[in-house]
């Protein structure tokens, strides 16, 4: 159950920058910090399931969520995965449908949900979060159509090495050694779309080429130049 003990306040958020809250008026910040309610997620906890009807607008305060879908045999596909001071569930909200995906806590994650009837309030009082809205569903659904390009046109190698350049850890991105915390293989093989085994023998070629350095629970970037390189391979 989501409640109003504070996690954390808006305004002392480090990552309060990469959330929509940063460009609201403060009469809307306010509101926005009022009208938050509160949840602590477990390791693979789900936070709502397809076809389940939308409650509201969700952000991540802190941890990580995933945004996916499951086929008839149970196989996963990660369509999202939500970073701190990240939206998710809004799209579902505007639509008035249910969920068409399933979203769950990925490690220990901290999440905020103003509810829908309160968000959309919300936006007749103050109009500016319907254009910063509209800005984000837009970039989006440009992000979307890049990555059903990167599927239909990018070599495998190519696949799991920008997956990998864009999970490194927000702590350790401009650090020597960039770190991806939390990202299992079968994870990996989920955002690509590839089989285990292809992500696994990537993984281990990439190791055994020095770019790359495994443990159970991270793995380091030794030459991210390297990895770009690969990334930006097209078929």
């Amino acid at each position: 159950m989501y409640n109003k003990e504070q996690i954390t306040t808006c305004q002392g958020c480090k990552f309060k920058t990469a959330c929509i809250f940063s460009e609201l008026e403060t009469g809307a910040q306010k509101e926005w910090q009022t009208l938050r309610n509160f949840k602590k997620f477990k390791d693979g906890q789900p936070i709502y399931a397809e076809n389940e009807n939308p409650t509201g607008v969700f952000i991540v305060c802190k941890g990580r969520v995933k945004i996916y879908s499951t086929d008839y045999l149970g196989q996963q596909l990660i369509t999202w995965i939500r970073h701190p001071g990240e939206m998710f569930g809004h799209l579902a909200l505007f639509s008035g449908n249910g969920y068409s995906c399933n979203a769950e806590s990925m490690g220990e994650a901290f999440i905020s949900l103003i509810a829908g009837p309160a968000f959309n309030k919300l936006m007749e009082k103050f109009p500016r979060i319907s254009y910063l809205m509209l800005k984000k569903m837009s970039i989006e659904n440009k992000a979307m159509q890049l990555k059903l390009k990167d599927t239909a046109y990018k070599p495998a190698k190519a696949k799991v090495a920008h997956t990998l350049a864009k999970h490194i850890s927000y702590k350790s991105k401009n650090t020597e050694t960039p770190t991806i915390y939390g990202v299992k293989r079968t994870e990996i093989a989920e955002i690509t779309g590839l089989a285990l085994e292809t992500v696994v023998r990537i993984l281990s070629d990439f190791e055994k080429k020095k770019m790359i350095e495994r443990s159970p629970s991270h793995i380091k970037i030794l030459d991210l130049q390297a990895l770009l390189k690969i990334s930006h391979q097209q078929k």
